[in-house]
């Protein structure tokens, strides 16, 4: 989603070299730098990610290491090696969700199951391996493509299906619209002397720095004009595997800020 985004928005900017699952083994170290080394890029971002929280504890358990931590960890190393710059995107859930505050960027982690411990390793190497690294963390990414599998597209899908729908009411968070991230990491790179080693978060501007998916929902359904009985309820009612956190809400203490939320939110139900 944030690759695709950032491609389009700065393909005329930079001079950009992509690869996806199937052009480059996130494993084979000696491959990733040979690729680097005759790019010889000025920085790596690194846009790829393992989400399948659920997932994570136990069939794929593997591959959530290998893209989130072990990836990580060879690309930090590989740019250290060729004096690169490095930007590698993060996640709110490496926080335990029990501080009822919002979380700064130097907060104490506390991952709480197999993805969090992942991504939190995946900042702890990038940090040894390459004391420049710039860590993005975010939360809740949503993409424009209307076919895509994300809250407001399935908020609009179960309409169609449903005269009555539940949503949960009591995790707290910030949603990010990977257009507004791209913008961001876009100022970052663009004033990177002044932002290297440092550590991000990156989410769109909430009331209160925070709402919840029935908030969300509500919101989506008043934008589209649409008609639903929409009930909030408590995560008890939809168990999951992997524990969530009840509150992940990430302030920016950086001058990079993103819009409000309700702006690109009708933004991206215009463009549907």
């Amino acid at each position: 989603m944030l690759a695709t985004d950032f491609k389009k928005l700065f393909k005329n900017k930079y001079n950009i070299f992509s690869f996806d699952k199937n052009d480059l083994n996130i494993t084979d170290f000696d491959n990733i730098q040979k690729v680097v080394n005759y790019i010889k890029p000025d920085i790596i971002l690194n846009f790829a990610a393992y989400t399948k929280v659920d997932d994570a504890e136990d069939i794929w358990r593997m591959i959530n290491y290998n893209v989130n931590t072990l990836w990580v960890y060879n690309l930090s190393k590989i740019s250290n090696r060729f004096w690169v710059d490095f930007i590698t995107i993060s996640t709110d859930y490496v926080f335990d969700g029990t501080k009822e505050k919002w979380y700064n960027e130097n907060d104490k982690k506390n991952p709480i199951n197999q993805y969090w411990v992942a991504k939190h390793l995946g900042e702890e190497l990038a940090k040894k391996e390459n004391k420049n690294s710039i860590i993005i963390r975010t939360s809740w990414l949503y993409w424009w493509w209307k076919d895509y599998k994300n809250f407001v597209n399935t908020m609009l899908s179960l309409w169609k299906k449903l005269d009555s729908l539940k949503v949960v009411n009591d995790q707290f968070w910030n949603p990010t619209y990977t257009v507004d991230l791209s913008n961001a990491i876009w100022k970052i790179i663009d004033n990177i002397e002044n932002h290297r080693w440092k550590i991000f978060h990156f989410s769109n501007e909430t009331k209160w720095n925070w709402i919840t998916w029935y908030e969300f929902a509500k919101e989506i359904f008043s934008i589209a004009w649409i008609k639903i009985d929409l009930q909030a309820c408590a995560s008890d009612e939809f168990p999951t595997r992997a524990q969530r956190p009840k509150y992940s809400k990430l302030i920016n203490n950086s001058d990079i800020k993103l819009r409000n939320w309700k702006e690109w939110l009708k933004e991206y139900l215009n463009s549907l």
